[in-house]
């Protein structure tokens, strides 16, 4: 995946937005590439980044900013918006500004994925559209408790519906998983196989057999192994299965390198691994075990690594494209928004743009600087300037 740009100040004007709840909003965004914004009087003003906030130095370079713009600006906001996950430091950053500085503005809680498609959409001048929102990254706090990340929103600027995901999967270890690929291979495998993945010809099953029984008894005992839906997470899971990269040094890099890979082929590949869309209530489930299964007898077979990272993406870029066909038959929805930094990925953007343009689709990708998780502070504040709170249709 080529990387974001830097996400540098910006003044967003936002004509056809009518506030109901508040002249002035404040999105503080995430944790991870986190800055905030400033909605008064239809121009939303959005900071320059501030990195990790877990960097005690980013951090009170953070809080600092915000509460000198609002000073500088004289703005009390009416609302104060985060993301939902309780342990970000924006999101406790809130309740402080409202203890402290501001003790009638109300703090409300918007979904990650939700934020990405918003954003994206203000900036887009879709405000009066209903679209299908696909937002695709490595972990956002979902409205169920569990982590998302390969999500498929029926959304507008007052609420969202959620239509489509992927199957949950566990992450054993959690964030570690981030930084270590092979625990979401794992992960991958065990939902797939059970028990007997030691007979799957992948090498470093037995080479790292000690911490795999450990892994294994995590996932069997449901222990530090939360829920997750995430797309990134697949990308890294991939990444290890073929040993193109089973330690990440720095972000996104299983998903970088998968690219690189799939790049080498990707004209000449044509072929995509099976799986299953099923309908669960009023909601799609995206059900990947045979994809897994087809890619470890690829591994069996020696089929060169730059092979099946180009089948990975091509399928991935078919679930979507099936997905969106699946939502557009159902709800008549033909506005497609794209949101995530799964889509910095240029090979998925082509792919699901020309085909989804094929099957009659209007495709949107808002531009990089608020493609990531720099524009949810954008997303944040715009949900909360419409509609006043972060509520699902």
């Amino acid at each position: 995946m080529s990387k974001p740009n830097e996400q540098k100040p910006i003044q967003i004007p936002l004509p056809n937005l009518r506030p109901r709840q508040g002249k002035t909003v404040l999105g503080l965004g995430a944790e991870l590439k986190a800055n905030f914004c400033i909605i008064n009087n239809g121009m939303a003003s959005l900071s320059s980044g501030f990195g990790d906030l877990k960097d005690p130095d980013c951090y009170h370079s953070y809080k600092k900013a915000v509460i000198n713009e609002l000073k500088k600006k004289k703005l009390n906001p009416q609302i104060i918006v985060t993301d939902l996950n309780p342990q970000f430091l924006s999101t406790k950053f809130a309740a402080e500004l409202q203890k402290e500085l501001f003790a009638k503005s109300t703090v409300s809680g918007v979904q990650h994925h939700y934020a990405h498609i918003a954003g994206a959409m203000a900036l887009l001048n879709l405000q009066k559209k209903r679209a299908i929102g696909i937002a695709c990254d490595g972990t956002g706090w979902g409205q169920d408790g569990r982590i998302w990340g390969f999500e498929f929103l029926l959304a507008n600027l007052k609420g969202y519906k959620r239509v489509g995901h992927l199957d949950y999967m566990q992450l054993p270890g959690a964030d570690k998983a981030v930084t270590e690929p092979v625990r979401v291979a794992l992960g991958l495998l065990f939902k797939t196989y059970g028990d007997d993945i030691y007979k799957l010809p992948i090498g470093w099953l037995k080479k790292y057999r000690y911490k795999i029984d450990i892994l294994l008894k995590m996932l069997k005992s449901n222990i530090n192994s939360p829920l997750a839906s995430s797309a990134g997470r697949i990308f890294d899971g991939v990444a290890a299965l073929t040993a193109i990269c089973c330690l990440a040094n720095f972000e996104a890099e299983p998903a970088i390198r998968l690219e690189q890979e799939a790049a080498r082929v990707i004209n000449k590949e044509t072929h995509h691994y099976p799986y299953i869309i099923k309908k669960c209530t009023d909601e799609f489930v995206i059900d990947i075990d045979l994809m897994t299964r087809a890619i470890v007898k690829d591994i069996s077979r020696k089929t060169p690594k730059r092979n099946i990272a180009a089948r990975f993406h091509n399928t991935f870029s078919h679930i979507i494209i099936a997905m969106c066909k699946k939502i557009k038959k159902e709800y008549s929805v033909v506005d497609v928004v794209l949101g995530g930094g799964v889509f910095f990925n240029k090979i998925i953007t082509r792919q699901v743009q020309t085909g989804l343009e094929k099957n009659g689709f209007i495709v949107h990708r808002p531009y990089d600087f608020v493609l990531g998780d720099a524009g949810l502070s954008l997303g944040q504040a715009v949900i909360a300037y419409v509609s006043g709170s972060s509520r699902k249709n």
